[in-house]
């Protein structure tokens, strides 16, 4: 329920007068809505609406209502002081986790100092790609006025084969993105910033690593399935026969879980960065179905945890942006293609083969 002093609720009149062509104005379901005449320059209009009410605490929102284009109001989230103990301890948590995971499992041999090795080599690989995900986040939510936390990153217990010693990392946005294009900018920041960001680590990881022959190999190790990028890497720089098998350098397995994640994250569903390019670009209804969609590319990759989590969040749906009649723009498109390529280049199915 918005209950506003008649100088504020004054102001507010005004702010979306100068703004927009006003037909009408009346309080629906609690809310101050004035119905406009929409036109062709209404993106930018909106940006400098939400701009001239920041001041008085109250958050625009233009939407289409039965044949109508209209202005609702809300209150504006109360910004929070940002606040460094949690998201450092969970940062030093994750990197001890992500430390061990890289010693039980990249480590060649059994001495202490090839442990501590390996563990730093992928550790902090892993949290370097890790960190310009985040990173591409929060410098769009700065630049477009998306008041959003610091990262939390998720440490995990680390499992001996497999295990990275981290569940990722999330930022928590509490108002939304201005509008479609600013919602795209907000999904695909993370994961191109990521991407690019494993590439070179990948490339050390792939040209430090080893060819043994399979036959020396045998009962001695697992293999995982390769992103396509990884793959591409390898025989490039590798030239591998079929006789050979890659043992991995931890760098290059840090570079290998970076593009898990990134895969994981651009899932076209829920609050995924991949779910916020979706519903950006194609609405409210093809967001839901794409998120089960996303669910059942999950489960079929083997992502079994994110499958399960995707469908517990679709009844909270995605609250979209601010301004959600406004197109998106054809650079936005194309970073939306972009992103199906960094796709397509980094999943991998959850496989291990044993020899």
């Amino acid at each position: 329920m918005v209950t506003l002093a008649d100088d504020h609720a004054a102001a507010i009149h005004d702010a979306v007068e100068t703004a927009f062509p006003v037909t009408g104005a009346e309080v629906r379901d609690g809310r101050l809505v004035f119905d406009i005449m929409p036109g062709a320059d209404d993106k930018a209009r909106f940006l400098r609406l939400r701009s001239d009410l920041d001041p008085l605490g109250v958050l625009p929102l233009l939407r289409r209502r039965e044949g109508k284009t209209v202005i609702m109001l809300a209150p504006k989230p109360p910004r929070t002081a940002t606040r460094w103990t949690l998201p450092a301890g969970l940062f030093a948590a994750t990197f001890v986790t992500m430390f061990l995971a890289g010693g039980l499992n990249t480590a060649t041999g059994r001495g202490l100092g090839q442990f501590v090795a390996a563990g730093l080599a992928f550790s902090l690989s892993l949290m370097a790609i890790l960190f310009c995900h985040e990173m591409g986040h929060k410098l769009v939510s700065i630049w477009r006025g998306i008041d959003a936390g610091l990262p939390y990153f998720i440490p995990m217990v680390p499992i001996p084969g497999l295990g990275s010693g981290t569940l990722g990392a999330v930022i928590f946005t509490r108002t939304p993105a201005p509008n479609r294009d600013a919602l795209v900018e907000l999904g695909a920041s993370g994961p191109i910033a990521g991407f690019v960001a494993a590439v070179p680590f990948l490339i050390y990881g792939v040209t430090h690593s080893s060819l043994v022959a399979r036959s020396a190999l045998l009962g001695h190790g697992c293999s995982f399935s390769d992103p396509l990028l990884v793959d591409f890497l390898v025989r490039w720089l590798l030239h591998p026969d079929p006789s050979m098998e890659v043992i991995s350098h931890p760098v290059l397995f840090a570079g290998w879980w970076g593009l898990l994640v990134t895969a994981i994250n651009l899932l076209p569903g829920s609050m995924l960065d991949g779910g916020h390019v979706t519903r950006a670009l194609f609405g409210s209804r093809a967001h839901l179905i794409l998120s089960v969609v996303a669910a059942g590319v999950a489960y079929y990759f083997r992502y079994w945890p994110m499958a399960v989590l995707i469908l517990l969040l679709l009844r909270r749906g995605h609250p979209g942006p601010l301004d959600d009649c406004s197109p998106v723009t054809a650079g936005r498109v194309a970073m939306a293609g972009a992103l199906v390529v960094i796709f397509a280049l980094s999943v991998v199915p959850i496989s291990i083969s044993c020899l």
